[in-house]
C-alpha cells in the first residue's frame, strides 16, 4: 500500500519501520527536520519537512493515490485538520492517535476511519499486570468491558489433557467466555472447538466480560 505517516515522533517512526519491513511504501511527514533526516537515513522511507495540515504538502506527499493516511502528530488539533484535509483530497482510510478524548466527535467529524486511544493502550495494559498477574497480554474491545488476553496452562494443570467441551461445562466456567485458540510452545497456532483438547504448555487466547477475568484464569490454572 502507499501510507502517509504524518508524525515521526517515537511511535510514529516504530510505526513506519514496521511498515516498511511489510513492503508498503511509505511517505513520512513532519515539521521537526530531524525525525525526517532519520526516517529516510534509518529506515529509507521518503520523507518531506513540513507540516501535514498544509493541503498542498499533502498533495506533493501524493495524498490524492494514498491508500491510508496515518495522524500521529503531538496536537490533537493538528491530527483533526490532517484527517479533514486528507478525506477532502480522496483518501479512503484515515487513522489517526488520540491523545484527549474530549477530540473524539472531532475525529468523527472528519471522517477518521479508525481512532487508535494509545494512552489508554498502555493503561490497560499496565492495570491488567497490575491486577491480572496470571495474563501475559490483554486487549479491550469496544470500551473496557470486553477483554481479549492470553495465558498459559501450567503444568499440573486440571485442565490439560482435557476437551474444551469439557473444560466450559466446569461449574466455575463463566458463562460469558470463550476460549478462542492455543499456541503451542513451538509456536503453532490451534483454533479451539469443541473436541480440541488444551494441553499444558499451550497459550491460550480467551474472550470474557472484564469481571470474569479472574475467575477464567482460575480455571484454567488450578492444580489438578
Amino acid at each position: 500500500m502507499y501510507v502517509i505517516v504524518a508524525g515521526a515522533g517515537v511511535l510514529g517512526f516504530e510505526v513506519v519501520r514496521a511498515l516498511v519491513g511489510r513492503g508498503h511504501d511509505v511517505v513520512v511527514v513532519d515539521i521537526d527536520e530531524a525525525s525526517c533526516e532519520r526516517s529516510y537515513a534509518e529506515l529509507g522511507a521518503t520523507a518531506i519537512h513540513g507540516s501535514a495540515t498544509d493541503i498542498h504538502l499533502l498533495e506533493e506527499a501524493g495524498a490524492r493515490r494514498a491508500d491510508v493516511v496515518i495522524a500521529m502528530m503531538h496536537r490533537d488539533s493538528d491530527n483533526v485538520a490532517c484527517a479533514l484535509l486528507a478525506r477532502t483530497l480522496g483518501v479512503g482510510r484515515v487513522i489517526a492517535r488520540m491523545r484527549d478524548t474530549g477530540y473524539e466527535d472531532s475525529y468523527r467529524a472528519a471522517g477518521v476511519t479508525h481512532v487508535v486511544r494509545a494512552t489508554a493502550v498502555l493503561r490497560n495494559q499496565i492495570l491488567a499486570h497490575i491486577e491480572h498477574p496470571r495474563v501475559s497480554e490483554l486487549m479491550s474491545v469496544r470500551g473496557e468491558r470486553v477483554q481479549i488476553f492470553a495465558l498459559e496452562i501450567p503444568r499440573g494443570a486440571a485442565v490439560a489433557g482435557r476437551s474444551v467441551r469439557e473444560v466450559a461445562l466446569h461449574r466455575g466456567f463463566p458463562a460469558k467466555s470463550l476460549l478462542l485458540a492455543a499456541i503451542t510452545p513451538s509456536g503453532e497456532l490451534e483454533i479451539l472447538r469443541g473436541d480440541g483438547c488444551l494441553a499444558a504448555g499451550d497459550t491460550i487466547l480467551a474472550m470474557a466480560d472484564a469481571a470474569d477475568i479472574e475467575r477464567l484464569t482460575d480455571v484454567l490454572t488450578r492444580p489438578s
